[in-house]
């Protein structure tokens, strides 16, 4: 019988054991940008209007993965990470409201996610983090064996955002800084290099040194996940029946809510309205529709429809808000 971990594990890409990825990919699309890291299942959905630019850089290894993600638009991130490990990082730039998991994202923060968990991330307008991405057997070893750690239970113990003292934060942001400012020739490292041990060493005892330098707040923390159950639910509920796209009346009978509860559940964990999140989330499909051959014998009209778009100069108009460009702008792109 499979253990609950291992449940969770199906269906998720695991690290490379020996082989070595490294990537470095500049992106003008939010679509493009969620495929764009290795190793992760990811569905982003823009959520502030204008032009998209992002950034990826990733080196994975030895059941070790080092990534680096900025964007320049706020987005809601819905992503599974590699089976079995743990994502420990810190917040750059955080411009605006952000939330990592269910907890408030500042900037210079520490950021985990246990293993196999799905993580739910809701950028700033502006957001930069960089992530170590780890083996749970290899770190649980090193951590005990090493350092004298259980980091099960400091996992047991934290909160996906926790702060980290000016010391602890300045060194864990000169260790991600220094890779990723050399990762051209450190790619070209074989995985059984000496520098590439040395490497290791350092990221795994600068992540440990950080979760046990974390003190848990006592006091319980400001948390949104119901508000987030309710924003996963209209999603679901949106998604599931795209031609006709459910009313806020219709939202709100169904999850027995009022209007002004639904809406302050949206603005806390997302900044906008719920007839605003449920544009940009058919808004966003209609994009992928353009980008790829799925509905390409289709026009314009015809995928706007079926995302429920039923006057198409509101359409375009909308459209153009969101992505800073013409639907057909997008489509003769990826013609």
């Amino acid at each position: 019988m499979a253990t609950p971990d291992q449940g969770r594990s199906v269906g998720r890409q695991v690290l490379p054991a020996n082989s070595m990825s490294a990537v470095r990919l500049r992106n003008n699309d939010v679509l493009q940008q969620a495929q764009a890291l290795p190793f992760w299942s990811q569905d982003y959905t823009q959520l502030s209007p204008g032009s998209f630019q992002g950034e990826v850089d990733s080196i994975a290894t030895r059941g070790i993965q080092l990534f680096r993600e900025s964007m320049t638009c706020s987005v809601d991130e819905l992503a599974n990470a590699p089976a079995n490990a743990y994502v420990i990082g810190i917040a750059g730039k955080v411009t605006g409201d952000s939330h990592w998991g269910s907890v408030a994202l500042a900037e210079n923060a520490l950021i985990t996610l246990d293993k196999n968990a799905e993580l739910i991330f809701r950028t700033s307008h502006q957001s930069e983090i960089s992530v170590a991405v780890i083996n749970t057997e290899r770190l649980d070893d090193y951590a005990e064996q090493v350092l004298g750690v259980d980091l099960r239970c400091v996992f047991g113990k934290i909160r996906p955002v926790e702060r980290l003292d000016q010391a602890r934060a300045d060194s864990m942001r000169r260790m991600f800084n220094d890779f990723f400012l050399h990762l051209p020739p450190i790619a070209r490292i074989t995985p059984n290099h000496a520098a590439w041990n040395h490497f290791e060493d350092e990221i795994m005892t600068e992540c440990v040194q950080a979760l046990a330098s974390v003190k848990p707040l006592t006091q319980r923390a400001t948390d949104i996940r119901i508000h987030r159950y309710l924003v996963n639910r209209v999603r679901e509920r949106t998604l599931a029946s795209p031609l006709c796209p459910p009313s806020i009346g219709e939202l709100c009978r169904e999850l027995n809510v009022s209007r002004r509860t639904l809406n302050h559940a949206f603005m806390r964990v997302l900044g906008i309205t719920p007839i605003a999140y449920i544009r940009n989330i058919r808004l966003n499909r209609v994009r992928a529709d353009l980008q790829t051959c799925k509905l390409s014998g289709n026009s314009i009209a015809d995928i706007a429809i079926h995302w429920g778009f039923w006057h198409m100069s509101l359409f375009s108009r909308y459209y153009k808000g969101l992505f800073g460009e013409l639907p057909s702008e997008t489509r003769s792109r990826h013609a």
